[in-house]
């Protein structure tokens, strides 16, 4: 999964075709840079499991982190999670 992918992803997740062309990156907070709240997330968590199947839980994962990590949660993050879900 590459950045562009994620890009692809968020901006079908949360409707905003507009992040497509903000140059979204491996460094890319979700939360920090692009403002994603607890739905937006929830929806790209479903998105995902669609995409690539059930292993895939987003949410739960995101559950399993603290404040911290949530809010430094990057692109390049939740690609390396995905990644190793289909592992």
């Amino acid at each position: 999964m590459t950045a562009d992918d994620m890009a692809e992803a968020l901006a079908a997740a949360t409707g905003d075709e507009s992040l497509l062309s903000t140059g979204i990156n491996a460094a890319t907070r979700l939360e920090g840079d692009l403002c994603l709240d607890s739905l937006d997330l929830a929806a790209l968590s479903a998105l995902l499991r669609d995409r690539y199947g059930t292993a895939v839980d987003l949410t739960g994962y995101v559950a399993g982190l603290d404040i911290d990590q949530i809010i430094g949660l990057t692109v390049a993050d939740v690609a390396a999670y995905v990644t190793g879900c289909l592992q």
